[in-house]
């Protein structure tokens, strides 16, 4: 349950730091795709589908607002990751494509739970031992082919949605993009394990084949999809991210942070030209790259007036990866 919680979490804190972008650009999809993701999270949690059932009047309605907003939640993560690496010249088939889909999985999933309804799968009287009922456990044609179509929806979407990452993975120059997105392939793989075991565990209850194995590919569903939202919501914040910490020079600040002891090891007094350039000082001042220039300089001045005794194969190798901070 806490790993369920942590998810939820996840998602709406994803929610919260998107809203900002959203209201000052009057529009923001990555928030568009966290919202009904986040809401259909909540929706699912064992204490409130039950309350969201009792209130509706209407047994198992939070199993189909949940599923509606989790589908419209895939396919517009699936328009933010094409807008995101797909070139624009290549965007507007894609995309079509994509809400063809979405608009017909959801469209087949309503029509189906309104028939598992009708046939009396999904009870709408409310009497005692029935508000809490999940649908998806009914015996019915009906409750198969509306979670089915859940599940390959969101396995085709989430397939889709990792192939895109992996291959545009080694052309995004920031680091901060590749590991978001190197998350989301991770999440969209482990979306689709869970949905795979929701749709054995949909087999077992409509053919009672191996039912044995029911309450271990429900439980395997649980674990997984918690995961997954923790593994999308993680990289789908990275990238956001990725501007402030330019803005707020962390990878400098880190630079300065290492290159420290290398400084008071190997600097000299004449080529220092005051203590304020000390670089664990520069790491919380408000210009850390012109610090870090400062302490280059002086470490690399102090090596030559020494006749570059003072580097080594290790110290050499850091001095060039903080120079490459200067450049990036």
């Amino acid at each position: 349950m806490s790993i369920l919680v942590a998810s939820i979490l996840a998602v709406w804190l994803l929610v919260l730091s998107r809203l900002g972008p959203c209201i000052r650009h009057r529009g923001d999809l990555v928030f568009f795709v966290a919202l009904p993701a986040a809401l259909a999270a909540t929706i699912n949690h064992p204490a409130v589908f039950r309350v969201v059932d009792t209130a509706l009047g209407f047994p198992g309605v939070s199993s189909l607002l949940s599923g509606t907003l989790i589908m419209l939640a895939f396919g517009l993560f699936r328009s933010a990751i094409v807008k995101a690496v797909v070139a624009a010249d290549k965007q507007e088939a894609v995309l079509r494509r994509g809400l063809l889909q979405t608009t017909a999985a959801i469209t087949v999933f309503c029509v189906a739970f309104g028939c598992a309804a009708i046939e009396g799968a999904v009870s709408a009287s409310l009497s005692p031992d029935r508000t809490s009922i999940d649908p998806a456990s009914q015996s019915d044609i009906g409750v198969f082919v509306f979670m089915s179509t859940l599940c390959i929806y969101m396995i085709a979407v989430s397939i889709e949605v990792a192939l895109v990452c992996v291959k545009y993975l080694p052309r995004m120059a920031s680091a901060l993009f590749r590991v978001g997105f190197g998350a989301v392939a991770i999440g969209c793989t482990v979306a689709v394990a869970a949905l795979v075991a929701k749709l054995l565990r949909q087999i077992i209850v409509l053919t009672y084949v191996g039912l044995d194995y029911e309450s271990f590919l429900q439980g395997t569903f649980d674990a997984l999809q918690a995961l997954c939202a923790l593994f999308i919501a993680f990289g789908l914040m990275l990238p956001a991210m990725s501007g402030r910490v330019t803005a707020w020079q962390v990878y400098e600040r880190y630079r300065l942070l290492r290159l420290h002891r290398l400084w008071r090891r190997t600097v000299v007094a004449n080529v220092v030209i005051d203590s304020v350039s000390i670089p664990l000082k520069g790491v919380i001042s408000r210009n850390p790259r012109a610090r870090l220039h400062r302490a280059l300089v002086e470490i690399l001045d102090s090596d030559l007036a020494a006749g570059g005794t003072l580097l080594n194969s290790s110290d050499s190798k850091l001095v060039k990866k903080s120079e490459g901070a200067l450049y990036a």
